[in-house]
């Protein structure tokens, strides 16, 4: 899998120099976030020559004498990012019709664009890509003379996720595909080991569920986190939480209603399943030596198909846990 930096978008000219800054800082703070994911960026081989603003190229333009002066920090960061960088037409296998690099984007009419034609040429082969664009994130058609295929544009965590999110359908929506791309479409969870090779256990089997497996772990992701840690009374996280107390921790109530509003039906286990001895240690799990029971579930379906999660704690990096996925575990009597 790679992230391809569209260098069709490094168009400065009649950009001001606060555009300029402001665009290259948050493009190379998202690279500095992929790195920490060990998520790979490659470039096209003409990305350091191409021209950027003017006449002038990207070491040009950020030189002493161009107009507008840029940030020295800058150009160090990015002589930093470029230094290793490598270069997508040296994999040893390329995509299948990769010599056709016109490309039309949207509803726009085709251009020659070989960054983005790379990562089209890739989905339609079943190879994971997106690219790296300094606008606004956005998943637009593309087409050349060989098909169609629609590549997610990225820059920030949120269309990160979304990309990673569509690697599972790409890779196969299956099980397999899941629990190999679930740590990078879902980071704010914490896979318990081996959980994932669960999926199974539902009824029906994973392919049965998939639809409302995935919505589960993106809800629990994105919204898991807020739903159970924020102080009642507030219900969604579009309301204004001014005059609500700190540190007051919200009811179970309080919690299923924030999930139902999600469209997720999240529920605690009954007081005597803790004290049945067998149902509860089919919820247990430990992490970092501390033993969790995991008696919230969410209900994939009305009487069967279980989540078995957790709030967040410090022993999971503060993420939502999610402990057992099964039909049902074991009730009392």
């Amino acid at each position: 899998m790679t992230y391809v930096v569209n260098g069709a978008d490094w168009d400065f000219s009649g950009k001001t120099k606060e555009y300029i800054e402001q665009s290259v800082g948050a493009f190379l703070d998202f690279i500095d976030l992929l790195d920490v994911r060990e998520e790979l960026v490659k470039i096209g081989d003409d990305f350091q020559s191409r021209m950027m603003l003017g006449e002038s190229s990207l070491w040009e333009m950020f030189s002493a004498e161009s107009e507008p002066e840029l940030s020295g920090e800058l150009k160090q960061e990015l002589a930093a990012w470029l230094g290793p960088i490598q270069y997508y037409a040296d994999d040893p296998d390329w995509p299948v019709g990769i010599e056709e690099t016109s490309i039309s984007i949207g509803a726009a009419a085709p251009v020659h664009n070989p960054d983005v034609a790379w990562v089209h040429h890739c989905l339609r082969g079943g190879i994971a890509a997106a690219c790296i664009n300094l606008g606004p994130p956005s998943i637009r058609n593309t087409q050349t003379a060989l098909g169609t295929a629609q590549v997610h544009f990225v820059l920030g965590e949120e269309s990160r996720r979304l990309f990673w999110r569509d690697v599972i359908l790409i890779e196969g929506d299956s099980a397999e595909s899941l629990a190999r791309n679930a740590p990078r479409a879902y980071p704010d969870l914490y896979f318990v080991n081996g959980v994932l090779a669960h999926l199974d256990r539902l009824s029906g089997g994973y392919l049965a569920s998939r639809t409302r497996v995935q919505a589960a772990f993106a809800i629990l992701n994105d919204w898991g986190g807020w739903i159970f840690t924020c102080p009642p009374p507030v219900l969604t996280p579009f309301e204004s939480t001014l005059g609500v107390a700190t540190g007051t921790d919200p009811s179970n109530s309080v919690i299923e209603t924030r999930f139902l509003g999600f469209g997720l039906t999240v529920a605690p286990e009954k007081p005597n399943v803790w004290e049945h001895r067998r149902s509860r240690e089919a919820r247990e799990t430990v992490i970092e030596n501390r033993r969790f029971y995991c008696h919230w579930h969410v209900k994939l379906q009305l009487h069967r198909n279980r989540i078995h999660i957790h709030p967040p704690a410090q022993e999971s990096g503060w993420k939502v846990v999610v402990g057992m996925i099964d039909e049902h575990l074991p009730l009392p009597g």
